[in-house]
């Protein structure tokens, strides 16, 4: 959902809360949302002790409530001073439990509404680009740099198009009128996919991952390079956070490398493959 509302505005795509949740998987996007579930149930739980003690309170003190007891001349000013306190504070308490409710609700019904969101129309709009005779993949990745014209890090869908003889993978940047910027596979003089740790280091939740599998809890993620040269000048495009995870990193690897091979001895790869068109006259 998130990415149907950000990718037609390039200021919102680029924006860092936009760009974190994407590249999160469902896994850790899930670990948040549980994350934050347990920390509610914790202050719940104390704050519900909380009320007990004050309920206690004023039960002890003899009075029919709170009011009460406070209005109770009997009352020693220490107690009343006491039964005060944790008058304030149990409301202070209640008012953030409402909040946090709402905080909690609000986020585990988007992250449902999210991933189905995200997964249809994603989905779609990568099957439509596809069913067209000029591309053989396309994806939804993180853009992260190295394109001359492309200075801004965001999400993006990458395709490998064009024709036999000239394929080129195209950054398409989403829109009403979309953008797309080549990068001519002819030109690419290296492909290399491999983890990247741009994000720091691993956080506390790595226990809940496995050691091969990279995550942004864990300060890192699968990411392609691509190297080529233009006009004399060698450039480093870098791609990564890929819609399918990290088995489709290598497999862009493999497309990219069978593309160019094809282009430069026009046999057709082994298995299945979809080809090019032509070059037309």
């Amino acid at each position: 959902m998130l990415w149907s509302l950000t990718k037609w505005n390039h200021k919102l795509s680029t924006m860092r809360l936009t760009r974190w949740w994407l590249r999160m998987t469902v896994l850790d996007r899930l670990i948040l949302v549980i994350g934050i579930d347990f920390l509610f149930l914790i202050y719940s739980f104390f704050a519900f002790i909380l009320w007990l003690i004050h309920y206690g309170g004023s039960a002890l003190s003899g009075a029919g409530g709170l009011l009460g007891s406070l209005s109770s001349s009997h009352i020693p000013v220490g107690i009343r001073f006491i039964l005060g306190l944790l008058n304030f504070i149990s409301g202070i308490a209640v008012f953030f439990e409402v909040v946090f409710l709402i905080i909690v609700l609000a986020l585990s019904i988007f992250f449902i509404v999210d991933l189905i969101w995200d997964s249809l129309g994603t989905r779609r709009d990568l099957a439509t680009l596809v069913t067209k005779e000029d591309v053989i993949l396309a994806t939804r990745g993180e853009y992260v740099g190295g394109h001359p014209s492309l200075p801004h890090a965001r999400f993006i869908y990458l395709t490998i198009t064009g024709t036999q003889k000239n394929p080129y993978v195209g950054i398409i940047l989403p829109g009403f009128q979309p953008i797309e910027y080549k990068i001519p596979l002819i030109d690419i003089t290296n492909t290399k996919s491999g983890i990247d740790d741009k994000f720091g280091k691993p956080s506390v939740f790595n226990f809940f991952l496995t050691s091969i599998t990279p995550s942004v809890w864990k300060g890192y993620r699968s990411a392609i390079n691509i190297e080529y040269t233009s006009a004399g000048r060698k450039y480093l495009v870098e791609v990564g956070s890929f819609l399918r995870g990290n088995d489709e990193v290598q497999m862009w690897k493999n497309y990219l490398t069978t593309a160019q091979a094809e282009a430069d001895t026009g046999e057709k790869p082994y298995g299945q493959w979809k080809s090019l068109p032509e070059e037309k006259a």
